[in-house]
């Protein structure tokens, strides 16, 4: 079986912080374990279920916790929200033996989340890694998608190419893994103008906490599909994207297939790779108004 955290000693720190960051949503929810043949799935649920239903993905070294602590309390007066820890990462969800390279189909997984819930159809929305997820979900099962928000992610072209630049933007601070580099890490990829980590120290702990402690070849088993024109253009109606200004440059690609097969996308001000954190009012009155419009 996968070892997700490191050490045991990381997992229960780990598990400690989320539980602290969860007291701060300002928001009821319930806390669930999804069966699946891949293993237990974490998912917090919030807002009336009578609500249009919300499926929501972080990304790839982040748990539910953290990534939606600023915006559920006001998604979930609006949908029935439900957070899922992506399995093989550093949150709840725990995997077992079918969870490898060779048998984990990552649409078949969400399709088994959907089924739990009794859900035919559902909007999706995801961050980075997450935002891969609801695009190639999409992509592949169409049927069972109504809307889609991709946020600093999506298509993938080029994945060793991405893989690449992400690292590169952590060096040289990545090889003495300090506490104080971990923050320089944080902080070049958020906006210069960000004061998240000053207004919200929790986060950046919880996410330093989760660069020390996740085993990210956990990760692995999710498999990465090249972008196909033709699926991305068939459901392109249902799909908005939402990019952050800071190092745009280094989205070169994705900018490109936006541009060039006319998908809806916003470059979003002052806003870095925690574009949900950094502009928390703006990015969830940007998804409330897309998913809610006729």
């Amino acid at each position: 079986m996968v070892k997700v955290f490191k050490k045991e000693k990381a997992k229960y720190e780990v598990l400690h912080s989320y539980n602290r960051i969860l007291e701060m949503w300002s928001t009821e929810f319930q806390e669930m374990d999804v069966p699946t043949m891949y293993g237990m799935t974490h998912c917090i649920a919030s807002g009336n279920n009578s609500n249009p239903p919300l499926l929501l993905f972080h990304g790839v070294g982040d748990n539910s916790a953290v990534m939606w602590m600023l915006n559920m309390k006001e998604l979930s007066k609006y949908f029935y929200c439900i957070a899922v820890d992506t399995i093989g990462g550093p949150g709840k969800s725990v995997p077992n033996d079918n969870f490898t390279k060779k048998k984990f189909d990552q649409v078949q997984w969400i399709s088994e989340i959907l089924n739990y819930f009794n859900l035919e159809k559902v909007s999706l929305a995801g961050v980075s890694n997450g935002a891969y997820m609801v695009y190639n979900y999409a992509a592949a099962n169409s049927g069972r998608v109504k809307k889609v928000i991709c946020m600093e992610g999506g298509m993938v072209t080029k994945p060793i190419q991405t893989m690449l630049r992400t690292i590169l933007l952590m060096f040289p601070e990545i090889m003495i893994p300090t506490h104080t580099n971990l923050l320089r890490i944080l902080k070049k990829l958020s906006s210069p103008s960000s004061n998240l980590f000053d207004r919200y120290p929790i986060i950046a702990e919880h996410l330093i906490l989760l660069m020390k402690s996740h085993n990210q070849q956990a990760m692995f088993a999710h498999k990465l599909v090249k972008y196909d024109r033709a699926s991305g253009i068939a459901i392109r109606n249902k799909l908005y994207f939402l990019i952050a200004e800071h190092q745009i440059d280094m989205k070169k690609d994705l900018m490109d297939i936006l541009k060039k097969d006319e998908f809806h996308y916003k470059v979003i001000a002052d806003a870095g790779h925690g574009i949900n954190h950094e502009q928390p009012d703006t990015i969830n009155n940007e998804m409330i108004r897309f998913l809610l419009e006729q």
